[in-house]
């Protein structure tokens, strides 16, 4: 027992060693320290290569991923704020998917034209589906439709998939920051997109967070996720779209999004205590 608390708090005391750490590199590396800022980006390889790996669906293009998420570690270095305490990696997520989807973008003009003509099948196969059955299609199910091995559809569908976000690559790392608090890692994000599409967890889930919270409050919070994740009929809003259609702050559509993540995520958890899911 005296082992297990000793090996818990020798884990919190390098976690904070970790964070006193970064903290200085950051300043050293924002007063103009090559040094410092070489050693940020060294620690945050394994950030840059698991985002690049994610989205090398081409051949060979995992090298040019990888330089070009290191451009946007040097950037998140460049733009963080040390007064804002926020964490480096959490902030640095934003800025590595930004340069490593616009490349990916940029590299889908050439891409084979056999790709090409898959990416144009699985939008209409998409859009198809979702106004069929008002409902976002399995991957296995997506796949047969477009009579593809799903091992294929699971290497494009990253590909596919990049179409969905030019307001990611428009926008600023500071406006996003309370999202990835709450999701802040590749894996996180990954089981937040497959969340999206299983419809029957979503409204469970919805259903046992409104029995919970004062229902005028989490309706709203949930009518604000709905809109900026495309739930409701697949059409994504921004932020401000959303503050203009519910005649709120762009803030405040923030905090109430961050606010029904983190009751899906619990409830999710109790979930899996109870052994329903």
């Amino acid at each position: 027992m005296k082992s297990r608390v000793k090996r818990k708090n020798d884990s919190t005391k390098s976690k904070i060693h970790d964070r006193k750490l970064e903290m200085e590199l950051l300043k050293q590396a924002k007063n103009g320290s090559k040094e410092a800022r070489d050693k940020l980006v060294e620690i945050n390889q394994g950030l840059v290569f698991s985002i690049a790996k994610k989205y090398a669906f081409l051949q060979n293009n995992l090298a040019d991923l990888v330089a070009e998420g290191n451009m946007g570690l040097l950037k998140a270095i460049e733009k963080y704020d040390l007064k804002k305490r926020a964490k480096f990696g959490t902030y640095a997520y934003f800025w590595v998917k930004k340069y490593i989807m616009k490349a990916v973008m940029d590299q889908s003009i050439t891409a084979p034209e056999n790709v090409q003509k898959l990416k144009t099948k699985y939008k209409n196969a998409l859009e198809k589906f979702r106004t069929e059955k008002n409902r976002y299609p399995k991957d296995s199910e997506i796949a047969s439709i477009l009579k593809v091995n799903p091992k294929t559809f699971s290497r494009y569908r990253n590909y596919f998939e990049s179409i969905k976000i030019p307001e990611l690559i428009r926008g600023d790392a500071d406006q996003y920051i309370d999202m990835f608090e709450v999701k802040n890692n590749e894996e996180d994000e990954i089981r937040w997109t497959k969340l999206l599409r299983d419809e029957d967890l979503l409204n469970t889930l919805f259903e046992r967070i409104k029995k919970k919270h004062k229902k005028i409050l989490i309706e709203k919070r949930i009518q604000a996720l709905k809109l900026r994740y495309g739930i409701e009929d697949g059409t994504t809003y921004s932020c401000n779209e959303i503050a203009k259609k519910m005649q709120i702050s762009r803030q405040r559509v923030h905090q109430m999004i961050k606010t029904c993540i983190k009751y899906l995520h619990q409830e999710i958890k109790e979930m899996k205590n109870e052994g329903i899911i």
